[in-house]
């Protein structure tokens, strides 16, 4: 399995906010109530089976964008959510938000447990030290958290910076931040929580990368499938799923912050003529987790942009 430099330097993946650097790892919890909605909305007691009810996700990337709308779609089918990112007052925002939408009144109700851990996920030793066989997750101020660590189900690699200027032109620093963040990111997370995984022989893995970047496109979607496919034939005979989702185009804060000309040529060049939502992301993430046949797929959401 290989990569071009130039290809892995023109990933434009999800932007997770901010530049590259961390905070403290730390984590938070929210306990569920007795109480739950199913996926119309009507109530129903904690026997209802969701999708996800007894799943955990793991979502870096999970303060804005696709990230967070994919936890927030997760969190709604009954997933106990593991909301990984830079910013822990942003992640414990989005877990809040996602109490509130059940019914809740704010943090410890509503349906379904969710757990932010602040960290830098292109950094080895974040994963290592809060999901490495073992290991428990941190609590405040470097203390033990009382809860063991939680058996991960599903993964789903969301973290990412948005960059997409020529290899020459481009600073060293820029670029290994783009490199650490986006391609070391996925490997550290596909390593250390694939490896619980492989030990249990089931689990599910999904990365989102992007078609933007180069000309066509062609440099991350190839990223993408070669990681993909790769774990997906290592690990496929144990049970474990590895898939991944190349979106175009999606209408998030980055792209709203787009000038009109910019804008104009970017919708222009789409077949379909109007960005992605993020929730039609989301959905396809739900359909990858759910597919139990579902193994090295690589689904490009673009309007059909990687076709011209």
């Amino acid at each position: 399995m290989s990569w071009g430099l130039e290809s892995m330097v023109s990933l434009s993946a999800r932007f997770s906010g901010g530049s590259r650097g961390f905070c403290s790892s730390s984590s938070s919890y929210a306990s569920s109530s007795t109480s739950t909605e199913d996926a119309t909305g009507k109530n129903s007691n904690t026997n209802s089976k969701l999708p996800f009810t007894n799943k955990t996700i793991l979502v870096t990337g999970a303060t804005r964008g696709i990230g967070r709308a994919i936890a927030q779609r997760f969190g709604e089918l009954g997933g106990r959510l593991i909301l990984v990112g830079r910013n822990r007052e942003g992640l414990e925002g989005v877990g809040r938000e996602m109490m509130k939408e059940r019914g809740g009144k704010g943090r410890g109700e509503g349906e379904g447990d969710w757990m932010v851990v602040c960290g830098d996920v292109g950094e080895r030793e974040f994963w290592e030290g809060e999901f490495g066989r073992g290991k428990r997750v941190s609590g405040g101020n470097g203390n033990p958290n009382p809860n063991p660590k939680p058996k991960i189900d599903i993964l789903i690699n969301a973290a990412g910076l948005t960059h997409a200027s020529p290899l020459i032109t481009t600073s060293p620093s820029l670029i290994e931040n783009v490199l650490q963040t986006n391609l070391m990111g996925t490997i550290w997370g596909c390593k250390i929580i694939g490896k619980e995984m492989l030990r249990r022989r089931e689990g599910c893995i999904i990365n989102i990368s992007s078609l933007l970047g180069i000309k066509g496109g062609r440099g991350s979607a190839a990223y993408a499938a070669s990681l993909t496919r790769a774990l997906a034939a290592e690990m496929g005979s144990a049970g474990i799923r590895v898939n991944a989702i190349v979106p175009g185009y999606i209408e998030t804060d980055m792209t709203r912050a787009m000038s009109d000309p910019a804008r104009s040529e970017a919708l222009n060049s789409i077949p379909l003529s109007r960005f992605g939502d993020v929730a039609e992301i989301a959905d396809a993430a739900v359909f990858l987790a759910t597919n139990k046949y579902a193994n090295n797929c690589v689904l490009n959401l673009d309007g059909g942009l990687s076709a011209v």
